[in-house]
């Protein structure tokens, strides 16, 4: 009788025509989910790595998505994907959660087709992507992390340790901005939407981008609200084509 074997854990970055963006920090997110999910620690070649995504930067129009998977027994695989194109502004649908931990950061892990289908969901109803949501409070994105700024002068993101998946895009904005912003992790309510002033969503295939709406109700654009500086430092430094990456590991 055969034994099935457990899905494996991946992480997926952004390959652009001068390298991988943020690998070490996918690497180290790869390295604590098979940790996490196999009770073992994770060996990569490092070496082998960097010749893998060469040889993909070949064979692929670029910037293109990279999933680098860690199968038990530590066996990497990596499949590439065509990068889709977001507009400046997105629309948002909630939806349901997928089932999962909630009481602690997600890794991702198999097939990950309940994240698709509330894409999927999202699209169908006139959206761009889908705003995930739990006992009414947001939890994440579909595929990246929602950034809000509250007319009190707060900037917050949900808390992690209810069911969100680290983002490596968030983390890397926060460290290239150092103490110039101040960003609060916790729980967000759903009927905090009204008090918003401004909100972004970020992620390595998502980029940064602006949230226009949720569930059809605007969400206003004000530039005095911390979130714009985000955008234009971002967009001024070439943030997702990997040029502040650079600038910090040299």
């Amino acid at each position: 009788m055969a034994v099935e074997l457990p899905s494996p854990v991946f992480s997926t970055l952004r390959l652009n025509q001068n390298g991988p963006l943020f690998l070490d920090s996918h690497v180290n997110r790869l390295k604590r989910a098979y940790v996490a999910s196999f009770g073992t620690d994770l060996k990569i070649d490092s070496v082998e790595l960097d010749s893998s995504l060469k040889s993909i930067s070949q064979d692929i129009d670029l910037p293109c998505l990279v999933r680098i998977e860690a199968h038990i027994g530590g066996g990497i695989v990596m499949v590439p994907r065509i990068l889709d194109i977001y507009p400046s502004s997105i629309n948002l649908s909630t939806q349901p959660l997928p089932q999962g931990n909630m009481a602690s950061p997600r890794y991702k892990q198999g097939d990950w087709k309940a994240y698709f289908e509330t894409r999927k969901n999202a699209i169908m109803s006139g959206s761009d992507a889908a705003l995930l949501v739990h006992d009414d409070s947001i939890v994440d994105g579909d595929t990246f992390t929602p950034l809000f700024a509250f007319h009190s002068g707060e900037i917050a993101v949900p808390d992690p340790m209810m069911g969100a998946v680290e983002s490596i895009t968030l983390g890397k904005i926060l460290e290239f901005l150092g103490k110039r912003i101040k960003v609060k992790q916790r729980k967000i309510s759903l009927y905090e939407i009204s008090n918003c002033a401004d909100a972004i969503a970020v992620g390595t295939g998502m980029g940064i981008r602006r949230i226009a709406s949720i569930d059809d109700i605007t969400i206003p654009t004000d530039l005095e609200a911390g979130l714009e500086y985000i955008l234009c430092e971002a967009e001024d430094m070439g943030f997702m084509e990997g040029h502040a990456d650079a600038e910090w590991e040299h």
